[in-house]
């Protein structure tokens, strides 16, 4: 597949252990070229805990894939396993929407008949 400019420089990070840090990443992923930006997303709001994966972005097309091609199978932090891999474009608002009606919204609604006396009630 075809990656987006943004992809280019931006790796994402799962199976994070729930103790580790962004300087904790900022050490392991600092080693293979200059990091813009990291983002730990939380679970909820004022909890403090991240939901187990983070996105990396680095200053240079040329880094993201060095540190790409780096960590393959074998980056571990507190004992796990991390997996690395190209981060996916973010969704657009009409995408997230869409995705969330599918969740949220029944596609056909079906009413209980019911019969008192022989007849149809809906």
């Amino acid at each position: 597949t075809r990656l987006t400019r943004k992809q280019w420089y931006q790796r994402r990070v799962r199976d994070i252990p729930f103790e580790t840090t962004r300087k904790d990443l900022q050490k392991l992923f600092c080693a293979f070229g200059e990091i813009k930006h990291i983002r730990l997303p939380k679970k909820l709001a004022g909890t403090g805990d991240h939901r187990g994966f983070a996105f990396v972005e680095y200053s240079s097309i040329s880094e993201a894939r060095k540190a790409f091609e780096a960590t393959g199978d074998s980056t571990h932090i507190f004992g796990r396993r991390l997996v690395v891999e190209w981060a996916k474009e973010d969704a657009t608002v009409a995408e997230i929407r869409e995705k969330t009606a599918e969740v949220f919204v029944p596609t056909e609604v079906t009413k209980k008949k019911k019969k008192v006396d022989g007849l149809e009630i809906v």
